[in-house]
């Protein structure tokens, strides 16, 4: 691989990275929450959960989805389905904690994060189109490792910034005074941003 289509590859993943939708809500509202370290475990999960994406498109599963517009189009009502019942559950869960429901949801993040990168459709999406593009079918080892590390890196690290951006001190007091309706907001963009997409699919 040469540095020029690397750093193609780097661009593509930032951008779509850094572009809003329900995992940024998730790393938000874990931050908000919790603390900083739940919004890292949380961007940790998610980088890791899109290590497996990448995995999956080298192993080439982009490639089966492109040619099977019906199992794509399941996989992706599951995955909507799902992320509206992510949903669901924000908006009505309480924001009352006590220090151990609090420590556990600390240790829930990581999942979380983990979860919403495998359950959102936008994710296997940009894998089955964008992705997909630099894969070739005889690309060495090295090669594929160094696609998905970097898919997987540069997520993690985005929204490691976004959770270190958002725990500053003013904006995290800030914030902290808003957490129930930062909470039911994030439940409410996941079932929006779910159901806009199945009527799209549909």
């Amino acid at each position: 691989m040469t540095f020029f289509v690397w750093s193609q590859f780097a661009i593509v993943c930032i951008a779509g990275a850094m572009s809003p939708g329900p995992s940024l809500a998730i790393v938000i509202r874990n931050n908000v929450n919790f603390n900083r370290l739940a919004g890292i475990l949380t961007s940790i999960g998610h980088g890791i959960g899109i290590g497996v994406y990448a995995t999956l498109a080298v192993l080439g599963l982009g490639l089966i989805l492109q040619t099977n517009q019906t199992v794509f189009m399941i996989i992706q009502i599951i995955g909507l389905v799902l992320l509206f019942l992510f949903g669901l559950m924000f908006v009505f869960q309480k924001n009352k904690q006590d220090k151990k429901e609090e420590k556990q949801s600390q240790l829930n993040s990581f999942l979380q994060g983990f979860t919403i990168a495998i359950i959102n459709p936008k994710i296997l999406i940009w894998f089955t189109a964008v992705y997909s593009q630099f894969i070739a079918i005889d690309a060495s080892f090295y090669f594929n490792s160094i696609l998905v590390l970097t898919a997987s890196l540069i997520d993690a690290i985005w929204y490691i910034i976004v959770s270190i951006l958002v725990t500053g001190y003013g904006l995290k007091n800030l914030l902290i005074e808003k957490k129930l309706m930062i909470q039911k907001t994030t439940g409410i963009v996941l079932i929006i941003i779910s159901l806009m997409l199945l009527y799209r699919i549909i």
